[in-house]
């Protein structure tokens, strides 16, 4: 019950910030294949998605360099 309670008011306070032009939103940097952490940030994507907020989901593999990684 206290889940749905915050969810809503965060949907709500995403509306009034859309109707005054700006779009919140989460970004996530997914490193790998760990098939735990792929579950994780999918269901954040949903979560946004249900408030109204955008998702985006930038995968890189495994062997990917921490350069690569802080240059995206």
């Amino acid at each position: 019950a206290v889940a749905a309670r915050v969810r809503a008011r965060v949907a709500e306070d995403v509306a009034e910030l859309r109707r005054a032009g700006v779009v919140p939103g989460l970004s996530v940097v997914l490193v790998g294949d760990d098939p735990a952490s792929a579950v994780y940030v999918r269901n954040k994507g949903k979560a946004c998605e249900e408030a109204g907020m955008r998702s985006e989901t930038i995968r890189m593999p495994a062997d990917t360099s921490q350069a690569e990684l802080l240059a995206v």
